[in-house]
């Protein structure tokens, strides 16, 4: 924290920013998750913490709090933070997800204004952050992706973000950086997306007729011979999800290949139903099934809705990488990528709080705070030493001044 200069001006200070810093994600750790409430408890326990840090004047205001935060070098703060998450989880020969996320409550209330946002980037493995760009805007992240994966290394690094990210320029830089993707196609890229949807769409009805009937003939034999899919059917939650992946390692499937993406190697289709789950008056499963759905759609779900967002119930999304994966791999990297939204996205709303906040000038630099609890919170998950639901590992934290004192004070060894 006291590589980040105190932006407060030369006269004398009565708080330490560093020791402020430290404060705030203390009490964020133990579930205090606003600036007041996160200094209210280090005052309540003001004894504990001087075992570790001086605090010769007490615990700063957060009048103070936001002076520091709204103030500093918000470059060099995220820099610090990839430093010190670096040493604990490298970038090297993982699998990285990188996303925005709008911070909701922090938007100017002027008309035409937009929800200013951060983009992170998240070890699939751990749930760790590894690093953290500020946004204007959901525009902005087609040219801060490069900039940040120069940050980072990811030699041997799968990387996958959404189809926002599916550029030519994203997809050199991280070859460059001898890294690999698998990157999402949507309308977005509107011709390589119908050209994806329409050949993997037809060579999943060839593959199916070629099954019942040996003598058929497909449309496209080639690329047939080297086609393939895997379907997958669960529960989750009040819903029956149906998934297909089907992947091709024929790269001319796409117009595009030809010329700006010649280094693209496999073309994949993911394909999601939704089926709300229903039960008549004795409880019985009257859940339709996937044919039924598809065409009449279902008590709870009159119209099913069909498009490539997250949500609906019907979606087909593109995939396109360089590497030569099977349907099954490309598909499992899909669904390891959307592991972003519910470990890392949903937790800062619901357990942090995040879309609540009202910061302005300081919304970069306390997203880092909270994002420093959040690691910390992981990594003590991860060890086993507190409870796996984030809630109820804030209140580990705050009942249990031996995990303070290790994550927070004693350092943190490499997980690597």
């Amino acid at each position: 924290m006291r590589v980040v200069p105190d932006p407060r001006c030369g006269r004398e200070t009565k708080h330490d920013h560093a020791e402020v810093l430290v404060c705030l994600v203390a009490g964020f750790l133990a579930g205090r998750t606003t600036i007041r409430r996160s200094l209210k408890w280090c005052g309540r326990n003001l004894e504990e913490l001087r075992k570790h840090i001086p605090l010769k004047n007490g615990i700063a205001s957060p009048s103070t709090a936001s002076r520091i935060l709204s103030g500093i070098d918000e470059e060099l703060f995220a820099l610090e933070f990839m430093e010190w998450a670096g040493e604990i989880a490298g970038t090297k020969g993982t699998h990285l997800a990188i996303d925005g996320k709008a911070l909701r409550a922090a938007m100017e209330k002027v008309k035409g204004s937009r929800s200013p946002m951060v983009m992170n980037a998240m070890d699939v493995a751990t749930g760790l952050v590894v690093a953290q760009v500020p946004l204007r805007d959901k525009d902005c992240e087609i040219t801060a992706i490069p900039e940040l994966l120069k940050l980072l290394d990811i030699s041997g690094t799968t990387v996958t973000t959404d189809a926002v990210g599916t550029q030519t320029e994203v997809m050199e830089q991280i070859l460059r950086q001898e890294g690999h993707f698998v990157l999402m196609v949507k309308g977005t890229q509107p011709q390589s997306y119908e050209e994806i949807t329409k050949y993997l769409g037809e060579m999943s009805e060839d593959h199916k007729k070629m099954q019942k009937d040996k003598d058929y003939k497909p449309r496209h034999p080639e690329m047939q011979e080297k086609y393939e899919e895997v379907c997958f059917h669960e529960r989750n939650r009040d819903r029956m999800e149906h998934r297909w992946y089907s992947a091709c390692p024929e790269s001319g499937i796409l117009t595009r290949t030809q010329k700006e993406w010649p280094f693209i190697k496999t073309v994949g289709l993911a394909r999601q139903v939704r089926i709300p789950l229903e039960r008549d008056p004795e409880g019985n499963d009257i859940t339709p099934d996937v044919e039924t759905f598809l065409a009449k759609g279902s008590r709870r779900c009159p119209k099913p809705s069909r498009n490539g967002d997250t949500g609906k119930d019907i979606q087909e999304t593109g995939m396109v990488s360089d590497m030569l994966l099977t349907a099954e791999e490309m598909g499992m990297m899909k669904r390891a990528h959307w592991s972003v939204e519910n470990r890392l996205h949903h937790v800062l709303d619901d357990s942090f709080r995040e879309d609540r906040s009202p910061a302005k000038k300081s919304r970069n630099s306390l997203a880092l705070i909270r994002k420093f609890a959040y690691n910390i919170l992981r990594l003590a998950m991860l060890s086993g030493e507190c409870s796996e639901i984030m809630t109820e590992a804030m209140d580990d934290f705050s009942d249990t001044p031996a995990l303070m004192e290790k994550y927070v004070f004693s350092g943190i060894k490499s997980l690597y």
